[in-house]
């Protein structure tokens, strides 16, 4: 199968993508979000093209894609206005101050990935390699050393695509007391050095 990784993503493909963040970080975002309409309304309006990267096969089908966070922006950038218009302004206050424990200020020359999601049909077909190639590449032009991920403990099938790429575990960001409110006990933090 042929995979044509392009920056952004088809306005057409916006439902899609915010359906496979859904799919690819539910479990995280459940406890702030949810999972039913109002988290997919929220996720799809703050996706931002200019941060990211879809792949297609050779019918345009959309496989998956990819974000990125720099110091202009990320991927998903949804504002407290989106969470107040979406879930109300109690909603948005206690949401925002869970939503606000995911952020990560960003050292200069790092690049941070936003996530790789790919299309349950489409995985281990080399979808998620090609956005990631296509990630690197990106941080490579803007002269970055390094490319930074997050990435939840449990998940073995994406942390062995990241130690398989060259990526290196380099801390642990513990939940501790917010455990329950964030549905996971720990994320490993992955670094890619591209000096």
């Amino acid at each position: 199968m042929k995979i044509d990784v392009r920056p952004g993503f088809r306005e057409a493909d916006r439902a899609a993508i915010a359906e496979l963040f859904l799919d690819a970080f539910g479990r995280k975002l459940a406890p702030s979000l949810g999972t039913d309409d109002r988290a997919h309304r929220f996720i799809a309006q703050g996706l931002r093209p200019e941060f990211g990267f879809s792949a297609l096969d050779e019918t345009g089908t959309l496989l998956g894609a990819a974000g990125i966070k720099t110091e202009k922006g990320g991927f998903l950038s949804g504002t407290y206005s989106d969470l107040r218009a979406i879930y109300g302004t109690f909603g948005a206050i206690w949401r925002g101050a869970i939503l606000d424990q995911f952020e990560r200020k960003l050292a200069p020359g790092v690049m941070q990935m936003d996530g790789i999601f790919v299309a349950a049909s489409a995985r281990g077909l080399g979808v998620g390699t090609s956005l990631l190639d296509a990630v690197v590449w990106t941080a490579r032009m803007n002269r970055c050393r390094e490319v930074r991920l997050e990435v939840i403990a449990e998940n073995a099938r994406a942390q062995a695509l990241y130690l398989r790429y060259g990526f290196r575990r380099v801390g642990v960001v513990k939940t501790g007391l917010l455990r329950p409110v964030m549905g996971f006990r720990e994320a490993d933090t992955m670094a890619l050095d591209l000096s």
